[in-house]
């Protein structure tokens, strides 16, 4: 589909406007963590202490911070859309609103965990949330991450019936925004899934020191 006219809001507002209006058609269209997923969160878990602080961005409703609770980690979830923070905390998850793209991060973290978010942003803007992510770890934190592989930006009406935008990335430039952004590449792992026929990659970063 094109891009929606409205001149009045954002990209990332559109996207937005279409998960609070959506919710639930969410929630019931996204299918459990799988193995893949799973494997891909229990590397980045084990990069940490078992301590360590954990910021969630882009929880959504929670399915991937529930996994992660399993494992033994406390995690604090975050959110743009009202809905899904509402939900959050309906399941007991400590949880803010965050839009990362207008907001800053408060609190410093060991690991920022961010499933399926950066892909809703042009690269200008995941570069800048990146830096905000690297400003709000500790030395030597990480910023585990997983986006669509793929090439530039689309807009799609598939699974809610409204506009999402999304950016799919190849692995050389998400490597170089990373960078630049000062973050030294640790892993990616690739997986595909057929729900919506996704290819995904999942990266961890970790924080340069200063």
């Amino acid at each position: 589909m094109n891009a929606p006219n409205d001149s009045s809001q954002n990209d990332n507002d559109i996207t937005l406007q279409s998960y609070q209006n959506k919710t639930q058609a969410y929630i019931d269209g996204t299918p459990p963590v799988d193995d893949a997923l799973k494997a891909w969160i229990d590397e980045c878990l084990k990069m940490i202490s078992a301590h360590g602080k954990i910021l969630e961005i882009g929880s959504g409703f929670g399915r991937d911070a529930e996994y992660i609770q399993q494992r033994g980690y406390d995690i604090e979830c975050s959110d743009a859309v009202p809905n899904f923070v509402e939900e959050l905390r309906r399941k007991g998850f400590k949880a803010r609103m965050l839009n990362v793209l207008n907001g800053e991060i408060d609190g410093m973290y060991d690991m920022v965990f961010a499933d399926a978010v950066l892909l809703h942003f042009s690269p200008e803007q995941a570069a800048d949330v990146a830096r905000k992510i690297h400003a709000a770890l500790n030395d030597n934190g990480l910023f585990a991450l997983r986006v669509k592989k793929g090439d530039g930006a689309t807009w799609t009406d598939a699974k809610l019936g409204e506009p999402r935008y999304f950016y799919y990335w190849q692995p050389d430039d998400l490597r170089e925004m990373l960078a630049d952004c000062g973050f030294k590449w640790q892993d990616m792992a690739e997986s595909h899934t057929s729900h919506n026929n996704a290819d995904w990659m999942g990266v961890i970063v970790r924080k340069l020191p200063a």
